[in-house]
């Protein structure tokens, strides 16, 4: 019996010995979780993307600081939320579609006036003061132009929007922000 108690304490005091075929199917196992972990990452990537809220120009919708997701390549609808840039501004804009291409529209004393009824009969209209520049660019335009949206901000008294920088370009739209997460900051505050 001695003997034998001292080959299991000699087994119990070795590191376990792994055959090799064991130790190739655990790297191959690893690295293929490696590969379908980096894959889904760029699937991810490809397909959304996120960006932080800056300014109150969206408020109450979105705030200084929250994170919204946006999703590429999803048909956009009017007052889908936007995430864009615009050629001479730096950073990424986030508004709200109103106009769409095909919209009739007329510019009067720098005024745009916007149809979004279903029969250009100018039943169901808003009305924008535009910049002395965009309302320039406009005042021949009957209807916005294919490929073109026209954005707001939902604090529309301190947003920068469509009215002072032009259409924005269907090119330039990175995607819909489909979700968005509230600043840490704010839930603090709420907590206390």
């Amino acid at each position: 019996m001695a003997t034998v108690r001292s080959r299991q304490l000699k087994k119990e005091g070795s590191p376990p010995h792994r055959s090799i075929g064991k130790s190739l199917i655990l790297t191959i196992l690893t690295l293929l979780v490696l590969v379908v972990m980096f894959i889904s990452g760029q699937l991810v990537r490809r397909e959304y993307s996120f960006h932080p809220i800056s300014g109150t120009s969206m408020s109450p919708t979105l705030t200084e600081k929250d994170m919204v997701l946006v999703k590429k390549r999803k048909p956009i609808q009017r007052y889908s939320v936007i995430a864009f840039s615009v050629k001479g501004e730096e950073g990424k804009f986030v508004k709200r579609v109103i106009g769409m291409p095909g919209d009739t529209m007329f510019i009067r004393n720098d005024r745009m006036v916007l149809n979004i009824g279903e029969h250009g009969d100018f039943e169901t209209t808003y009305t924008f003061q535009l910049s002395p520049a965009v309302a320039e660019e406009f005042q021949d335009l009957t209807k916005i132009p294919k490929g073109m949206y026209f954005t707001t901000g939902d604090h529309i008294d301190v947003s920068k929007d469509s009215r002072t920088f032009g259409f924005v370009y269907k090119k330039e739209i990175e995607g819909t922000v489909q979700f968005h997460l509230p600043s840490l900051i704010k839930k603090q505050a709420e907590s206390q």
